[in-house]
């Protein structure tokens, strides 16, 4: 079955998506905590240079303003997908903006492991009142996320200096400024002086803060906006590989297929054998 959207409560600050992921997600980032929990597939998430696998019945945490990218496993991945608005939890905790969330199991101490089993209890227990929705699931999910932020608080939480977050809020939205570039350029051939321009930043200092805050290349970043877009257009159109190659603005096809293999182990020929073979997709 395929998951729909619900939006619990926006006003308490935060929103739970009961999804099919269909779509891998590029490097991006929110100004919301994520929580990603995942019922069946798998998912593969790189955030500040190192990558984590989420398997059935794992949580991961993605914190504010923490730049990310996903990678879903075919033939498809089910999950829960929360996003927290830390400003909205200022009510409960007037500092909580100055706490660093890290929440993954391939990360976990010790003294962490009882947090752990009682946050994806949670989680199990959230999902059970999604398919049962009872008239009171407003006010029963409401109290399991901020149960869940509780454990997040007290177990997995680390202060950080005032003058740090105000910095990363300065980076992150020149860093978004150069994800909105790509996003509107990324089928036409990309110069990385002509990027660096159009954002008034010397070349070289807009290589170092790029690579600095995403832990890859602007070229690199570049080819991983191509390879997401010729994925999914793959998976969804009907047009030869060919063709979708160049509409994204990939012509050097030898190195296309080594890095489209490398990053969804694949090739885009046995990615479409696999969704034909699916009746999901």
């Amino acid at each position: 079955m395929t998951f729909k959207e619900t939006n619990v409560l926006p006003d308490m600050g935060f929103q739970i998506d009961f999804v099919t992921m269909k779509y891998n997600s590029p490097p991006h980032w929110h100004r919301e905590m994520e929580i990603l929990y995942i019922l069946n597939g798998s998912a593969i998430l790189t955030m500040e240079g190192e990558t984590y696998y989420v398997k059935p019945l794992d949580l991961i945490v993605v914190d504010s303003s923490v730049i990310h990218e996903a990678i879903y496993e075919l033939p498809q991945t089910m999950g829960i997908c929360i996003h927290i608005s830390k400003a909205s939890l200022r009510r409960y905790l007037s500092d909580i903006e100055l706490l660093q969330i890290i929440c993954c199991e391939e990360k976990l101490l010790p003294k962490q492991q009882d947090g752990y089993n009682r946050l994806c209890e949670y989680l199990k227990d959230l999902t059970e009142l999604y398919f049962v929705q009872k008239a009171s699931y407003p006010f029963s999910s409401s109290a399991l996320i901020l149960s869940i932020m509780a454990v997040l608080v007290d177990d997995f939480s680390i202060p950080i200096p005032d003058t740090i977050v105000a910095t990363g809020n300065s980076q992150l939205s020149r860093i978004e400024q150069i994800f909105q570039y790509v996003e509107h350029h990324y089928k036409e051939p990309v110069e990385l002086q002509e990027a660096a321009d159009e954002l008034g930043l010397n070349k070289e200092y807009f290589c170092r803060f790029f690579k600095k805050n995403t832990g890859m290349s602007f070229l690199q970043y570049v080819s991983h906006v191509r390879l997401n877009h010729i994925y999914q257009d793959l998976l969804y159109k009907d047009d030869s590989i060919q063709e979708i190659l160049e509409q994204n603005g990939v012509f050097n096809n030898k190195r296309f297929y080594k890095q489209f293999k490398d990053t969804f182990h694949c090739t885009p020929r046995e990615l479409r054998k696999l969704t034909k073979d699916n009746p999901y997709l």
